[in-house]
């Protein structure tokens, strides 16, 4: 087998990955645009006794976004350490400069909870290969949530109750620890609905859609997750940091509903490495899941969380109404982690140094960053870019925080 000939052999399997389609109805299309079908395929690693795992295979399945162009799926995903070979890591560089098609995984911190034989299963899971499963769970609107903390359960767009009737907020203005203090109850009430819906969802599931083929590469005892997650981090983190360092006023409708915000003076914006409002990013996924983990979930599954929207942010952003961060109704929630569009001032270094302060420990199912540069803003030569970006340093600081 000539190198030429392996090369082929991967591409044509590539092709065939991107040849898969899913029947699915209206409906589902409109909330998971682009028609993913989840195929992640895992590059590199380290094993436990701390040998590298790159292969020839793994520089071939980078090279297919040469040969090949580049897609979305499958999603080529490499398992980064700091012990990864230099060269594949310049290479890794090369083809992310050239695609932007590249997604980064921390291998050193996934690897001490599933040690060395997993993958990563849909987009940003990690999982032991054939002894673990996950029950999807999709993801809760937490910028909602807050809406509807503010407005005591009444639907924002719709003017309609949906949510517990609490009592709404007060006032022309809000009051930190008043919105904290309904929206905890309000979060409440939103995790045990979304455990309860998904309980039902894969009782359900299991009853008449049985994934029997897939379970028989399972060992008999299979480790099972719940898999819930969250949407909107980066609009509530700002929101929430505007009402305690800034003025924010309500305008209410006709019908006392608060409908649109005015913000009076400046607030910390997430993603600038700026920890009066990163600390209540990371206190936000704390509280969530910690609210998932009081319910009792379908087959004795350990529950975990992603931050994680997929292309959902979209469809979230037109369900929900302007927000206290300024943000307005129909505007698309930041993608999973990221920051809001446009907030992160600091450089790329502090924002992903922002998004390394989430507790890994509270969001094992995932924390997604989608992050995209212009590669001139890093320099002309590639040789001194491909090293500008030192993902080994935010590596070690997400350890540390987490």
């Amino acid at each position: 087998l000539t190198e030429k000939e392996a090369q082929e052999l991967i591409d044509h399997f590539i092709m065939k990955l991107r040849l898969v389609k899913f029947a699915r109805t209206p409906e589902y299309n409109a909330l998971f645009s682009g028609d993913p079908t989840w195929v992640t395929e895992s590059i590199g690693g380290v094993s436990v006794d701390g040998q590298h795992m790159v292969t020839k295979n793994s520089f071939r399945y980078l090279n297919t976004l040469n040969n090949l162009g580049t897609a979305p799926e499958p999603n080529l995903t490499v398992l980064w350490s700091q012990r990864l070979p230099m060269n594949f890591k310049r290479f890794c560089a090369k083809m992310s400069i050239q695609t932007s098609s590249i997604q980064y995984e921390n291998d050193d911190m996934m690897r001490v909870i599933h040690g060395d034989d997993y993958a990563i299963a849909c987009c940003v899971s990690s999982m032991r290969v054939g002894k673990e499963m996950q029950f999807f769970g999709a993801r809760a609107n937490l910028a909602k949530c807050l809406l509807y903390a503010i407005n005591g359960g009444v639907d924002e767009v719709m003017k309609v109750q949906v949510g517990p009737k609490y009592r709404p907020v007060e006032g022309d203005y809000l009051d930190y620890d008043d919105v904290m203090d309904k929206y905890d109850q309000m979060m409440e009430w939103l995790a045990g609905l979304y455990v309860n819906t998904l309980n039902v969802i894969h009782y359900m599931h299991d009853k008449y859609c049985y994934e029997k083929l897939q379970m028989a590469l399972h060992d008999r005892d299979v480790k099972r997750y719940f898999a819930t997650g969250i949407a909107g981090l980066s609009v509530v983190a700002d929101s929430l940091s505007a009402i305690k360092y800034a003025k924010v006023k309500c305008i209410r409708d006709e019908n006392g509903i608060v409908v649109d915000y005015e913000i009076e003076g400046d607030f910390p914006k997430y993603g600038n490495d700026d920890d009066r409002v990163d600390q209540i990013a990371v206190e936000i996924v704390r509280t969530f899941m910690d609210k998932i983990r009081k319910h009792h979930t379908y087959r004795d599954s350990l529950p975990t969380m992603s931050i994680l929207t997929i292309t959902s942010n979209v469809v979230y952003g037109k369900k929900t109404g302007n927000t206290p961060d300024g943000r307005k109704h129909g505007v698309p929630l930041a993608p999973g982690a990221n920051p809001m569009h446009g907030r992160d001032t600091h450089g790329a270094v502090a924002s992903l140094s922002s998004v390394s302060k989430l507790p890994f420990r509270h969001a094992q199912d995932g924390i997604s960053n989608t992050f995209s540069i212009i590669p001139d803003a890093l320099g002309k030569d590639t040789k001194v870019f491909s090293g500008d970006l030192d993902l080994d340093a935010l590596q070690q600081e997400a350890e540390h925080e987490n």
